[in-house]
C-alpha cells in the first residue's frame, strides 16, 4: 500500500507543480491565465513527464498489486482444493463398499 501512495503523491505534486510553471509561463505571456486550459496544459505534460519520471515508482506499485493478486488467486485455489477434497472425502463415506474391486470392469 506503501507504493500506492508514493507514487499518488508524486502524480499530484507533478500536478501541481506543471499547473504552476505553466499558469506562470501563461501569465508572462498573455498577462492573465485561462484556468481551464493550464489545468488541461498541465495534465497532459504532467502526464508525459510522470510515465518518464515516476517509472520506478509505478514498477513497484505495479510488481506489488501483482503480488497481492498472485497471493490472492493462491489463496482462493487452496480454499476450493479444500472445498473438492472435502466433497469427495464425503462421497467416499457415504458410498457403499461392494468388494468387487474395480467397479468399472465389464463382464
Amino acid at each position: 500500500m506503501k507504493e500506492f501512495w508514493i507514487y499518488t503523491g508524486l502524480r499530484l505534486l507533478s500536478l501541481v507543480a506543471t499547473f504552476g510553471i505553466v499558469a506562470g509561463v501563461w501569465s508572462l505571456v498573455a498577462g492573465e491565465v485561462d484556468i481551464f486550459f493550464a489545468v488541461i496544459v498541465a495534465f497532459v505534460i504532467s502526464g508525459v513527464l510522470s510515465f518518464f519520471v515516476l517509472d520506478p515508482q509505478r514498477r513497484a506499485f505495479a510488481e506489488k498489486v501483482e503480488a497481492r493478486a498472485a497471493k490472492a488467486v493462491e489463496a482462493a485455489r487452496a480454499k476450493e482444493d479444500a472445498e473438492i477434497d472435502t466433497e469427495m472425502d464425503a462421497k467416499a463415506a457415504d458410498a457403499p463398499a461392494t468388494g468387487d474391486g474395480d467397479s468399472h470392469k465389464v463382464s
